[in-house]
């Protein structure tokens, strides 16, 4: 089963080693990231900030995940997740079919989720906020302060929703 956890931001590493002393090899984890080049650096930027998707069979019996709630790292386990799964697996699956060959969400991703402002990430215009107008098939209109903008959608722009 599928569960969502709050984790501390500094302790991800942490968190992953622990649960995985509790529970072996089996535990899968699941975090989408963007990558994206921020001056002359690489840059990886979690989308769902510290919030970490965690897998393993046992989990379906609420008597472990009670027993992982002290897990070093961990700042909490969200509640429903057990109602949730096919909601999670569509999320994850989606996810992982708008991802590149090396695991990094592209911006096809965020073209199909519904956003009324959004904030550039790299290029010129990085961390800028902007409201979308309309998204088409090839551009994304935009307002930009007082102006109207038309974006190409192939000009690897990267944006989030702000």
């Amino acid at each position: 089963m599928w569960v969502v956890a709050k984790i501390k931001s500094d302790q991800c590493f942490i968190f992953k080693q622990e649960l995985r002393s509790k529970f072996g090899n089996q535990v899968e984890y699941y975090e989408p990231k963007i990558y994206h080049q921020k001056k002359s650096f690489d840059n990886e930027k979690k989308i769902l900030g510290n919030y970490i998707f965690c897998f393993h069979e046992k989990f379906k019996d609420n008597k472990y995940l009670i027993e992982s709630r002290y897990t070093k790292g961990l700042k909490y386990f969200l509640n429903g997740c057990k109602n949730s799964q096919k909601e999670i697996v569509d999320f994850i699956n989606f996810c992982k079919k708008n991802q590149n060959h090396r695991g990094h969400l592209t911006q096809s991703f965020f073209q199909h989720i519904n956003l009324k402002k959004a904030q550039f990430i790299n290029g010129p215009l990085a961390n800028i906020v902007f409201e979308i107008v309309s998204n088409q098939k090839k551009y994304l209109n935009v307002i930009l302060g007082k102006r109207k903008i038309k974006i190409e959608k192939n000009l690897n722009f990267i944006y989030l929703p702000a």
